[in-house]
């Protein structure tokens, strides 16, 4: 049986994926990313790769640090490698969204599970999983909780998309006695609306799924299905959207 290793070492986490050339998903890890891209991705390299393993086993590197990685076959973008994980994970699906730490991508998909559009927001972290996760640690809420913060109808529109004032703006609701539920709600609100931003600059095409840190948060993918129009389908895996990617082409070239 062949095998093959890929990364998607982003901004905030390093995830790796062993797949094999018959579909299967051996193994999926990830490690916080930290200031060592080099040093974390072997290190995730070394867990996945199986101990009794004789054959040579190819490795692909996607991500923000995908060129500090060495020993790879190829460096490709996530764009690409986000698309074929997503096709991967969700057979037919016709555009992916990502929200990752540092931005958020908007990508549409062709029948070979390859990308054929994408947009990508611009260095503000406003609208990316760094402004969810800045809320998050001001209002005291652990990532795992957010789900159950979120409701239809609790939420208070910020009027700061800026992180570094969107934190003061987020001090002063807590002290005018807003509850978190409100303004988590308003963060998730902004957040979709950004999304929805870049989206009405291509063409979506259903079924749409989320990829990246908050792929399978239902809270989120209810909130974007709202401001898009469009079902937006929560996604198991889909946090290894990239990695298995990078192992799919680690598999089939690019």
């Amino acid at each position: 049986m062949s095998l093959a290793l890929g990364l998607d070492c982003g901004s905030a986490y390093c995830k790796g994926a062993l797949v094999s050339t018959t579909g299967e998903l051996l193994a999926l890890t990830f490690r916080q990313t930290g200031w060592d891209f080099s040093r974390t991705g072997e290190e995730i390299l070394t867990e996945l790769r199986p101990r009794a393993a004789t054959e040579y086993i190819p490795v692909v590197a996607t991500g923000y640090g995908r060129a500090r990685i060495t020993g790879v076959v190829a460096t490709p973008t996530e764009i690409g490698c986000h698309a074929r994980g997503a096709a991967r994970l969700r057979p037919g699906v016709g555009t992916v969204v990502d929200i990752g730490g540092q931005d958020t991508k908007v990508i549409t998909v062709d029948k070979r599970g390859r990308a054929k559009s994408f947009q990508m927001n611009n260095k503000c972290a406003a609208g990316t999983g760094r402004f969810l996760d800045l809320a998050l640690n001001r209002l005291g809420v652990n990532f795992s909780k957010l789900d159950t913060f979120l409701t239809d109808n609790l939420q208070i529109r910020l009027n700061s998309l800026c992180v570094v004032f969107a934190e003061s703006e987020i001090t002063g609701l807590l002290a005018e006695g807003r509850s978190r539920e409100e303004i988590l709600g308003g963060v998730v609100t902004s957040l979709a609306d950004k999304t929805t931003a870049l989206a009405a600059r291509i063409d979506l095409q259903p079924p749409v799924i989320l990829t990246g840190g908050l792929a399978e948060s239902q809270g989120i993918a209810k909130a974007l299905s709202r401001a898009l129009g469009l079902e937006v389908q929560p996604t198991t895996h889909g946090f290894y959207a990239g990695a298995i990617g990078a192992a799919e082409t680690a598999l089939h070239g690019i």
